[in-house]
């Protein structure tokens, strides 16, 4: 039955009568509502048995049943004397803010909704103090690296992810569905996470439906254009033989292009750069969402379906990224006491990719000049002087890669009532993934630039099948119990149980030279090939099939006391046993404890009421656990080898094993934070402040040992790491009695990590880039020589030390002069220094709000304050390992005539080696502030919306990653992308060197209805 709409009109007033400008009035559980004039007066149309909600910043919200047409209803909002009043999550339960004496921040769904992303990271970066998110890619699909408080250990500093009570991940889920991200940062929140919250934990809630609510059918959709943006520039054919004839020169060598053919040459024109040729001008993005949410009687139901498409801008084979979501969130109150709940979920993620690295791709297509073609006169495909493929035919030709993946998750839930204030609550769910990849690379032909024919890399096709299925179940019980003692004294307590079970099957096979180069079936294969399976174990007789499992077993609590809402004090704990540590090392407690104080409470300092509106100041210290050491380390292990060894010049199979130390366990985090909440101006300013000290114990590290031992070092519980940091966020609202409304909100943190202990092993990583772990430094600290301008004249090159690196009389006037630190005349390995740090520090991020009269505007800005980023190979270097890569920032380059250049001397060849060493020359300054998101919309009136049968239409326009700030952008590097893993560890190598799928820019067109 359709019930008719009845006018309803008045006013709303603060406690001493004065009208209320600037209230929103909104009709429960739609967007129908409007705001208050400048004396506090209201007139709205909604039907009886509806709600309206009255809200104002600073004020108490106020509900009021509407059972008739009025026009003299008046409202009375009382202010708000608790700043921090919301219900926030927390680790197994909920509570109030001004409750709250652990380190937490909120994400609420309107930080993540209509934003153009694919995934749910994305829309997270910038959004809380000292949450940072970097990506090695921005290619469709791509992961990206997460961190809480920085990097606190040597091996894994991923957060816990919690998806609705369970462990799950971010990858699966749609951003619309989200309700809320919780971020919990320190012992007090995290402990009762026990062994895995020494990284920080992430609590994601998903949206349900509203008791009272009318069934709300919405739609979201944004279409968009994505455009590739920090490339390098290259510089012309003509500046290229001119350049590469100079380098020739300088070392040694004589020039290879004649002046008649680069007149020839200059005649002609360049060719397509092989970069524009492997890139789409635009690629398409799109994401759609459909929900159904209301309730019926008790019975509150959230229906959800969504789909995003992000088309690749490599050309090709209609490569992309494409993820299907589904959900079904129910909850209903069966009786007074008993209350039962079902969620389910499913996701289907797919790319469709190319068939090689894309590294590669990158790296050969910026690598080869414009003197080259793509293509001969008869269309085949050219491969350079310095390339063994050609990027473009890879592309269109070379075959494909598609990854299927399927996520399924349950959660079934039921919470009752045993007598006032205790209730027991019972849940059994499980995260379900299917994975499927299939590659097939076809061979391919090409021709050299004299037209003979040539495979090139390329000669060989292959066929490679991979599956992998993981399941996690989960078992919780909890006892909540809650009473208040003579009206003062506010008691709570939590004790739970808990059992998860994982199980990994995975299994694989990869086989060469397969007869017909058009279709890739695994059973036509007649070569086995080598194979690497998840675990990262190299398998030579091309397959490998293998299960993994562990389990934890967990007792947690925690007790809540406040007296007189004005003594706050916390205490928790979990006892965790895992199956990754021997028996006799399978349990640790990691207990904390915490406390607040809200002195506007106190009858003393009434003397701050004038002043702060809210005042917390809270404390916590604790313990926390990271178990993710890996799986069977306590166990020696027998590896299976083909072709181990060789007798009668046949390879026969051998095998061996590693040592094992059964005594490891936990590397466990010892953390203090004291932190500071206030509220200003009816809490129209709110004002948070944390400082805090992490340090990590029994991190896991290999020592060596004496060679007669005759096997490598088992690992042990040896190193220390400390960190850090601060963090501060503040929010302002203003509200006008005309209806413009705006608010601006500003976060900052640091973090900083130094290794303390690691019984006096150094661990040095070469190659391009050197990083070091030494005691009193951060962890993976760039390690190299320091640079003292460039040598201008011979009797500079004599005077200055001597490089060890290279022969004699091989330094010239331009090349790079590097610090003689020991002072002993020879430049060697002794004279490096630690250059700088990684991992970005001052991280910051705004965001801006605005609406009036029905128009409505967001700008957020993002960036990073200080980071060290080593650029490195030929993302740089000119002509590195003698391939032809050269770009414009090249043109300023030393010569006698240009004595105060950007770059040293061209060379090429071993005449580079000097200047190519690792140092502080190529270690870049990563800071940068970015345009992240700016959105400008319009929402229908009312009245308008309802004529047309619709509660809510909204279009608007958003731009993504619009405008940058950075020192890198002349020489086409993003700052955001890093090198590394969340762990500060090998993340691929490919960001620093250029080898990556370039950032994009997007734009977008969306729309919000609702009827």
């Amino acid at each position: 039955m359709v019930t008719a709409d009845v006018p309803v009109a008045g006013r709303v007033v603060q406690a001493d009568g004065e009208g209320l400008p600037g209230v929103t009035v909104l009709v429960k559980g739609t967007q129908q509502g409007q705001t208050t004039n400048a004396d506090g007066e209201f007139s709205i149309s909604v039907p009886v048995g509806s709600t309206l909600v009255f809200s104002s910043v600073g004020m108490v919200s106020r509900e009021v049943a509407v059972t008739a047409a009025t026009g003299a209803l008046v409202v009375r909002l009382e202010t708000d004397t608790k700043a921090l009043s919301e219900v926030v999550v927390v680790g197994y339960g909920t509570q109030q803010r001004a409750s709250v004496t652990g380190a937490i921040n909120t994400i609420a769904a309107p930080v993540l909704e209509n934003r153009p992303v694919t995934n749910v990271a994305q829309a997270l970066q910038g959004a809380s103090p000292n949450l940072t998110i970097q990506q090695n890619s921005a290619e469709p699909g791509a992961n990206l690296n997460i961190n809480i408080r920085g990097v606190g250990t040597l091996g894994n500093a991923s957060p816990l992810v919690i998806v609705d009570g369970i462990a799950g991940s971010l990858n699966s889920l749609n951003p619309n569905d989200i309700e809320s991200v919780t971020v919990l940062k320190d012992a007090a929140s995290a402990s009762i996470y026990g062994s895995r919250g020494a990284n920080g934990v992430l609590l994601v809630t998903t949206k349900k439906g509203a008791l009272g609510q009318r069934p709300t059918l919405a739609y979201n959709t944004l279409v968009g254009w994505q455009s590739p943006s920090f490339l390098r520039k290259p510089v012309t054919g003509l500046e290229f033989m001119q350049l590469k004839n100079e380098a020739l020169v300088n070392s040694g060598q004589s020039p290879q292009f004649s002046p008649q053919q680069m007149r020839d040459f200059a005649a002609q024109g360049d060719y397509q750069w092989y970069l524009d040729a492997v890139l789409k001008k635009q690629a398409l993005q799109q994401n759609h969402n459909l929900s159904l949410s209301g309730s019926a009687g008790k019975t509150r139901y959230l229906v959800s379906l969504g789909y995003v498409d992000q088309n690749s801008l490599f050309v090709g084979d209609n490569y992309g990224y494409k993820r299907l979501n589904a959900r079904l969130n129910l909850n209903t109150q069966v009786t007074e006491k008993l209350s039962v709940g079902a969620i389910f979920s499913y996701a289907h993620v797919g790319t469709r990719e190319h068939a090689f690295a894309s590294e590669w791709i990158i790296s050969d297509a910026v690598r080869i000049p414009v003197i080259y073609p793509l293509q001969d006169a008869q269309g085949n495909y050219v491969t350079p002087a310095t390339s063994s493929d050609n990027p473009v035919n890879r592309l269109l030709n070379g075959g494909l890669r598609t990854n299927s993946n399927d996520n399924g998750y349950a959660n079934l839930n039921a919470e009752y009532e045993i007598i006032k204030g205790l209730k027991l609550r019972g849940l059994v769910g499980g995260d379900l993934w299917s994975y499927r990849n299939n590659e097939f690379t076809r061979s391919l032909q090409y021709v050299t630039p004299d037209g003979s024919p040539t495979s090139g890399g390329d000669g060989n096709n292959s066929v490679q099948d991979r599956t992998q299925r993981t399941i996690l179940t989960n078992y919780q019980a909890t006892l909540n119990y809650e009473r208040t003692l003579a009206t003062k004294h506010e008691l709570k307590g939590l004790l739970g149980y808990s059992t998860e079970h994982y199980v990994d099957d995975r299994a694989g096979i990869h086989l060469i030279n397969v007869p017909g180069n058009n279709f890739g079936v695994i059973s036509n294969g007649t070569t086995y090939s080598g194979i690497t399976d998840p675990s990262g174990g190299f398998h030579a007789n091309g397959t490998y099939g293998n299960q993994e499992q562990w389990a934890l077993n967990s007792v947690f609590g925690r007790v809540n006391y406040a007296f007189a809402g004005k003594y706050l004090l916390e205490g928790s704990f979990r006892y965790d046993g895992s199956s990754r540590f021997a028996s006799d090392k399978r349990w640790g407690f990691f207990p904390s404890v915490s406390a607040g104080w809200r002195p506007l409470e106190e009858t003393f300092l009434t003397a701050l009421q004038p002043i702060f509106s809210d005042l917390k100041v809270r404390g916590s210290l604790g313990q926390l656990g990271n178990q993710n050491i890996g799986l069977y380390r306590y166990l020696s292990t027998i590896t299976v080898s083909p072709g181990a060894y060789t007798f009668g010049e046949q390879p026969v199979p051998g095998a061996y094993f590693n040592t094992a130390n059964r005594d490891i366990t936990w590397e466990t985090s010892t953390m203090g934070d004291v932190g500071v909440d206030a509220a200003f101006f009816k809490n129209a300013l709110s004002v948070s402040f944390d400082y805090f000290d992490k340090r990590t114990h029994n991190i896991l590290i290999d020592l060596p040992v004496a060679g007669a031992f005759g096997a490598g070092a088992p690992t042990q519980n040896a190193a220390s790491v400390r960190n850090l940091g601060w963090e501060i966020s503040a929010t302002y609202r203003l509200r006008t009695a005309r209806g413009f409304n705006q608010s601006l909100s500003l976060n900052m943190a640091d973090t900083r990590n130094v290794v303390t202990d690691t019984k006096g092993v150094e661990s040095i990583r070469g190659g391009d880039a050197t990083n070091i772990i030494r005691e009193g430094f951060p962890i993976n600290s760039y390690y190299g020589y320091r640079t003292a301008g460039l040598y201008q004249t011979v009797e500079e090159v004599n005077a200055g030390p001597t490089p060890a690196f290279v022969a004699p009389g091989t330094v010239r006037p331009g090349d790079l002069r590097y610090v003689d630190r020991n002072g002993d005349g020879v430049i060697n390995q002794d004279d490096r220094f630690i250059l700088g740090n990684p991992f970005p520090r001052y991280t910051f991020g705004a965001t801006y709000t605005a609406d009036y009269k029905g128009f409505d505007l967001a700008v957020f800005v993002q960036g990073v304050g200080k980071r060290s980023l080593y650029i490195r190979g030929e993302g740089v270097e000119a002509f590195h390992n003698n391939w032809e890569n050269v770009y414009a920032q090249h043109l300023d380059r030393w010569t006698p005539t240009n004595p105060d250049a950007s770059y040293p001397r061209l060379t090429i060849g071993t005449a580079s080696t000097n200047n190519n060493q690792g140092s502080d020359y190529w270690l870049r300054d990563g800071a940068y502030a970015r345009l992240k998101n700016v959105q400008l919309g319009y929402t229908l009136p009312a009245d308008f919306s309802k004529k047309i049968r619709l509660q809510q239409l909204r279009v608007f326009v958003s731009g993504q990653d619009l405008f940058t700030i950075s020192h890198l952008e002349k020489i086409g590097f993003d700052p955001e992308i890093s090198e590394f893993s969340e762990s500060v560890g090998l993340g691929g190598g490919n960001g620093s060197s250029g080898r990556v799928y370039p950032s994009v820019r997007l734009v977008t067109l969306g729309l919000n209805v609702s009827f």
